[in-house]
C-alpha cells in the first residue's frame, strides 16, 4: 500500500513538547509545534521561550502568529537558530482574540498585510516559509486570490484548512474547492482527516500532495502513522497514556496534571462510564493517585 505524505497540525494547548514525544513513539513525520505568539516571544515572555523547547527534534515546523512585519522578522530571526525544518505563519485560527489583535484568520481580509508577513519572515530566515490558512472569511473563493498572493510574496507552501473561517470547525470540510487552486508550491489539505481512506479521498478530490492531521489526533496519537501506512497499529492505550501523563508531569512539573486532564478525557473517550470517571479524574491532585484512577478505569476496577 502506497504511502501518504502526512502532517500534523498546530493546536494550541495541545502541540507541545510532551505531545509530540508521544507521536514520535509512531512515526518520524513531519510534525508542527503550538502556535507561537511573535510578541510574547520577542519580549522573551517565559511561557513562549519554554514552548521552544525542541532539544534536537527532527522534522520540526515552527508555526507564529501575529500582525506586525516588523516582530514577525524578530521571531524569524530567533526560530532560526534552532535546528527546525521550517517557519508556518498562521493566517486561519478563529479564535476570537487573535481576530481582534488582526491575526489568524483576519488576516484572510488583509491581503496587503498577510503578503508583508510573508516577506518579513522569508526575509530573515533561510527556513522554508509556509502559511496555514483556510477557504476564505465567509466565501469559499477568497483563496484563489489570497493564497497565489502569498507565494508571490514568497510562500514555499500552503497548508489550508478546508473550511471557511465563518465555518470554525462545524459543517463538512469541502476538500474539492482545492482541485481548482493552481500554485507553484506544494498545497496540504487539512479537515475531517481522521483515518487513510478519508486521507485519499482529501488527496483526490483536492489535488493537495500532502494531508494534516490535527483534532483525530487528539486520544488516538498513533493514527498520524496508520493513517500514513494504511495499517491498523496494535496499542496498549492505558500504557500510552500513563506515559503521556508523566512525559507531561516531567515537562511542566504539578501544573503538568492539569495539563494531562484533557488529554486523559480523549484517550479514554471511547469507553463505557467515562463521563464519571472524568469527573473524579478531573478532581484528583496528586499525581499517584490520578496514575492509580487511569490503571483502574482500564482494569475495570475504577468508576
Amino acid at each position: 500500500m502506497n504511502k501518504i505524505s502526512v502532517f500534523s497540525a498546530p493546536m494550541a494547548g495541545v502541540s507541545d513538547y510532551p505531545f509530540r514525544q508521544i507521536l514520535r513513539l509512531f512515526g518520524d513525520q513531519p510534525l508542527f509545534s503550538e502556535m507561537i505568539g511573535v510578541e510574547t516571544l520577542v519580549h522573551a515572555h517565559p511561557k513562549t521561550l519554554k514552548m521552544l523547547t525542541f532539544k534536537k527534534e527532527k522534522n520540526i515546523v515552527v508555526q507564529l502568529v501575529g500582525a506586525n512585519p516588523d516582530s514577525m522578522a524578530k521571531a524569524a530571526e530567533i526560530i532560526t537558530d534552532f535546528d527546525v525544518m521550517g517557519i508556518d505563519i498562521n493566517m486561519g485560527c478563529p479564535v476570537r482574540k487573535l481576530i481582534q489583535n488582526h491575526s489568524g484568520a483576519m488576516l484572510l481580509k488583509d491581503v496587503d498585510l498577510a503578503c508583508r508577513l510573508v516577506e518579513a519572515v522569508k526575509s530573515h530566515t533561510h527556513l522554508p516559509v509556509s502559511v496555514k490558512t483556510r477557504l476564505g472569511w465567509e466565501n469559499s473563493k477568497d483563496i484563489f486570490t489570497f493564497a497565489p498572493q502569498l507565494v508571490d510574496a514568497g510562500a514555499d507552501r500552503i497548508e489550508v484548512h478546508a473550511r471557511t473561517k465563518s465555518q470554525g470547525y462545524a459543517g463538512k470540510a469541502d476538500w474539492s474547492v482545492l482541485k481548482r487552486l493552481k500554485l507553484n508550491c506544494p498545497i496540504i489539505v487539512n479537515g475531517d482527516i481522521v483515518d487513510h481512506e478519508t486521507a485519499k479521498e482529501a488527496l483526490g478530490q483536492s489535488g493537495a500532495s500532502s494531508v494534516m492531521i490535527g483534532r483525530a489526533l487528539l486520544g488516538k496519537p498513533w493514527r498520524l502513522t496508520e493513517i500514513e501506512n494504511g495499517v491498523k497499529l496494535k496499542i496498549n492505550t492505558p500504557e500510552i497514556a500513563l506515559m503521556h501523563l508523566d512525559m507531561l508531569l516531567s515537562y511542566y512539573g504539578h501544573a503538568g496534571l492539569y495539563v494531562a486532564r484533557k488529554h486523559l478525557a480523549w484517550y479514554a473517550s471511547h469507553k463505557k462510564g467515562v463521563a464519571k470517571w472524568r469527573e473524579k479524574m478531573y478532581l484528583e491532585e496528586n499525581e499517584i493517585h490520578l496514575k492509580n484512577l487511569v490503571r483502574d478505569f482500564w482494569e475495570g476496577e475504577g468508576v
